[in-house]
């Protein structure tokens, strides 16, 4: 037995195999770094292969309750596999922003509008990232005043995932310049007025065309949590 699992040691059927043993075994954390390994040795070629490792690497993770990260594993899967057990555990864990579920809508409006408006503001940083704590929590204070302001306009009452996020992204915050003087003196510009969705984020209801036979909106188009960026 040890001669066989010495011999299979390189391929990523070995990893998945440890990895899987693992997670019987009730030691998630010890079936990620296994299942991260088989994902990485399996060529895309291998689509059922990757899928099922994919698969099982959500399994692990949501365990750990790492559920962004299990999702973005899931969406993975489900696109090289459009039946089975990752497109189920998908959908059943996502909502229509192709997000961790929320207990209700609402938080899963808020958890779409802040993730957008943290990826806007971190793409426009070199680094990616916050540089200190006091960056981060200025940052998420302005986001939180703005989605206050935008939920007690009404603004939201009665539109669809496709029309929300359109506001979402047409949403600019000004945010102060960490490092500088007078990063006290904050001030947030948005506008709430009438918006329509333009044909590009229509499409988040209509299948995407990678082929996976979802929305666009919870596949391709889905909204990133802040752990996948």
């Amino acid at each position: 037995m040890e001669r066989t699992e010495r011999q299979e040691k390189p391929t990523a059927t070995y990893f998945l195999r440890r990895g899987i043993r693992e997670l019987s075994s009730h030691r998630p954390d010890r079936a990620i770094a296994s299942l991260r390994q088989a994902v990485d040795a399996i060529p895309p070629s291998c689509s059922d292969e990757l899928s099922q490792a994919l698969y099982w690497l959500s399994v692990a993770l949501l365990r750990l309750d790492e559920r962004p990260l299990a999702i973005k594993s899931l969406a993975s899967a489900q696109k090289l596999r459009r039946r089975g057990h990752a497109r189920r555990l998908y959908l059943r864990n996502i909502n229509e922003y192709g997000m961790p579920r929320q207990v209700n809508s609402s938080l899963d409006d808020f958890y779409a509008f802040t993730n957008l408006q943290i990826a806007y503001y971190l793409g426009k940083k070199s680094s990616n990232r916050f540089d200190s704590f006091q960056e981060k929590d200025a940052v998420l204070r302005l986001i939180l005043d703005a989605w206050k302001r935008l939920s007690a306009s009404g603004q939201l009452a009665g539109l669809g995932a496709c029309e929300k996020l359109d506001i979402f992204r047409k949403m600019k915050l000004h945010y102060p310049s960490f490092g500088l003087s007078n990063t006290h003196r904050v001030f947030v510009r948005a506008s709430f007025g009438p918006s329509r969705p333009n044909s590009t984020l229509k499409k988040a209801a209509e299948r995407c065309n990678c082929g996976s036979g979802l929305p666009y909106g919870q596949c391709c188009g889905r909204v990133q949590h802040l752990k996948e960026l």
